[in-house]
């Protein structure tokens, strides 16, 4: 079954950003995951960093604090499967 939820999603100026992203998010245990950008969100690349949206702050700091370029962070609601 699938019912739509909030995301987070984190859109980047380059696909380096994004796979920068990505490196920094999974070496220090981060949450989300990558997707392409969703139809509803403009970004400068295809690649997204999708999480919920509790977890902006969190997100926001560290990839500020790892030099990370950020186009935007924008919560819209996306299909998820549900269990």
């Amino acid at each position: 079954m699938r019912e739509k939820r909030p995301a987070l999603v984190i859109t980047f100026p380059t696909t380096a950003a994004a796979m920068g992203c990505e490196s920094l998010c999974i070496e220090r245990g981060l949450p989300g995951r990558t997707i392409p950008v969703p139809g509803e969100v403009a970004a400068g690349c295809g690649l997204a960093w999708k999480a919920l949206p509790a977890d902006e702050e969190l997100l926001r700091g560290e990839l500020a604090a790892a030099g990370v370029p950020t186009e935007d962070f924008t919560v819209i609601d996306m299909w998820e499967v549900v269990r």
